[in-house]
């Protein structure tokens, strides 16, 4: 767990470390997280309150950036273990949230039924009356830190973006895509490698999400996937073009996912490539990414027979 003005980054140890994280923002004593993991991630975030010195009746907020389980399943457990918690989230994932049938069923034909029960295990509903849907530009005042949100579409429709005055941060979900710590050479910008899993991708409103955000001129961007890393001009333009470039493999492979998957491994290694400038690396990118590069090409393959006619 690190801190930076009052912001911690929690693993939540779903997949592997350092794949996923949730940010925990501590303000005069209360404690808010946003994007939670699974329910599996509940233990985690309970010892990072304990290591704060906080209770969970220490929790006003838990903040879902998305819906998908990887940030947002674990939500109604820790609904259940925070009494004074009120969960926020976008209002076109509201209803999900409150009756989770129809995104755990979209997850299993994603992952299948035996995978969806290892990743995520339960998924538990949460009381309508315990919600605050945030439009574009809903502000929460968070015991005296200010909260504005912000609507990101692009990665999924459901998305927004959580900006931060005091940190100078934004809490980016998944709108900037995956920087894994593993990638990152120390002392140098972020290498950012945009995501596109199912099911929701457009490839020109991530892009002008990305734009907007970055407008609000950030320091830092705090991603699930994983952790604060700069945010740098260099790095964003390097995922602006990754995004377009993606949108334009899918075409030029008419859809299929297999050839999507090899096109996506080499416009990665090259990107990387271009990002180590000669440093070298121990490490398979292929075999590293594997999983990614599966899940973006199914989003692709569907964005592609969304817009083919």
């Amino acid at each position: 767990m690190k801190e930076s003005t009052g912001v911690y980054t929690v693993d939540t140890g779903y997949l592997r470390e350092g794949f996923a994280a949730s940010h925990m923002v501590v303000e005069n004593g209360k404690a808010a997280f946003i994007d939670v993991g699974t329910t599996r991630s509940a233990d985690r975030l309970l010892a990072a309150l304990a290591d704060g010195g906080l209770t969970a009746a220490d929790v006003l907020y838990v903040i879902v950036t998305h819906i998908h389980l990887d940030h947002a399943g674990g939500a109604g457990k820790l609904m259940e273990m925070f009494p004074r918690a009120r969960l926020v989230v976008h209002p076109k994932g509201a209803r999900h949230m409150v009756n989770p049938e129809k995104l755990m069923a979209a997850a299993v034909e994603v992952y299948g039924q035996q995978k969806f029960d290892s990743l995520y295990g339960e998924v538990r509903p949460i009381a309508k009356e315990r919600i605050i849907e945030a439009g574009d530009g809903f502000q929460l005042d968070f015991n005296g830190r200010q909260l504005l949100f912000i609507d990101t579409p692009g990665h999924a429709r459901h998305h927004f973006c959580v900006w931060d005055e005091k940190s100078g941060g934004v809490f980016t979900g998944d709108a900037f895509g995956l920087a894994y710590p593993q990638l990152q050479l120390e002392g140098k910008r972020p290498f950012l490698i945009c995501t596109t899993s199912p099911s929701a991708f457009e490839a020109e409103a991530m892009v002008a999400s990305i734009e907007r955000v970055m407008e609000m001129k950030p320091e830092t961007l705090y991603l699930t996937h994983f952790g604060p890393v700069a945010a740098d001009a260099q790095s964003v333009e390097s995922l602006k073009k990754l995004v377009v470039d993606h949108a334009a493999l899918a075409r030029d492979k008419g859809g299929d996912s297999s050839l999507i998957i090899e096109g996506l491994t080499e416009l990665l290694q090259s990107a990387y490539a271009t990002y180590l400038d000669g440093v070298e690396r121990d490490i398979d990118l292929a075999t590293f990414l594997r999983d990614d590069l599966v899940l973006n090409a199914q989003g692709l393959a569907i964005w592609f027979a969304r817009h083919k006619s």
